[in-house]
């Protein structure tokens, strides 16, 4: 049994189909499934199904079949609002198919946040091959050129930055919808650029190389530039982090009981300037008024 974990996001309010591609392990072809297969909709909080279907060749249920080895399920975010774990077994010729879709309906707000930090992070179309994309393109007809990150990609980084401004001192609970982004928006984005330029950085210590060969080389290193890059943002992002936590700072009050009696008392009545109760009496006076 092959088993794949993917994610998706939507927003929220509206329907959209959770699509599994099935393919013969034999030559990486589309094809129907062979046997009955099952599709679980799983409640990520309380890790029970809360919708199950089973379909066959022809699709079944909520199972429609697009086309080849193309199988959908309507998620009504209306409906679903939290989290969910979409489960598809499939049977095929040769093996047993498990895909597991996490999927997540979100607020138009993360979908404007997305659009912010793309515009600080993702600004040009890479040369990056979808296979699901092009799977019915030929394989000289050109290549679909696609952003680095995808909207889900960048609202994960928005919640990952979130969860970095909340673990600096004083703790606080906000959340991407609930954060105050018209005053402190460029925050939030500086932290969702550090997570995304985290996972960068892990993706080039695996690609980056040095060839050398006959007089010849060849250098593809990106982690050093990243790295640059990140402490530059982190420095500013500690530095607004801390204004924004000042916000949330309250003044103390010390209560000091006196009880008569005691060396540490008539230290302290000693110690005291002339004329301090007949001040603090005046003051509590005029304020009560």
């Amino acid at each position: 049994m092959q088993s794949f974990t993917d994610f998706d996001i939507y927003r929220r309010g509206q329907s959209e189909y959770i699509t599994v591609f099935t393919r013969d392990p034999t030559n990486a072809q589309l094809a129907d499934v062979v046997g009955l297969s099952t599709f679980n909709l799983i409640d990520i909080t309380t890790d029970s199904a809360v919708l199950t279907a089973t379909f066959g060749p022809s699709g079944g249920g909520s199972v429609i079949r697009q086309s080849t080895g193309v199988y959908q399920v309507l998620f009504d975010t209306g409906t679903y609002t939290l989290e969910y774990l979409a489960a598809f077994r499939c049977v095929l010729a040769a093996e047993i198919l498990q895909q597991n879709v996490f999927v997540k309906s979100v607020s138009a707000k993360h979908f404007k946040y997305a659009a912010a930090l793309r515009n600080q992070v993702d600004k040009s179309r890479k040369d990056i091959i979808d296979y699901v994309a092009n799977m019915d393109r030929e394989r000289k007809a050109p290549i679909q050129l696609f952003f680095g990150y995808d909207d889900k990609h960048l609202i994960f980084y928005l919640e990952r930055g979130v969860q970095l401004i909340n673990m600096v001192p004083p703790y606080t609970g906000l959340t991407v919808d609930l954060f105050p982004f018209e005053q402190f928006g460029s925050l939030l984005i500086d932290a969702a650029t550090i997570a995304a330029l985290e996972a960068q950085g892990i993706f080039a210590i695996d690609t980056d190389y040095d060839y050398s060969l006959g007089g010849n080389s060849m250098t593809i290193e990106h982690f050093s530039k990243l790295s640059s890059m990140t402490a530059s943002i982190l420095a500013r992002f500690q530095d607004n982090v801390t204004k924004l936590k000042n916000l949330y700072l309250t003044k103390g009050l010390v209560l000091y009981q006196f009880s008569p009696g005691g060396v540490r008392d008539m230290r302290y009545l000693t110690a005291l300037p002339s004329g301090f109760w007949s001040r603090i009496l005046s003051n509590e006076m005029q304020s009560s008024v």
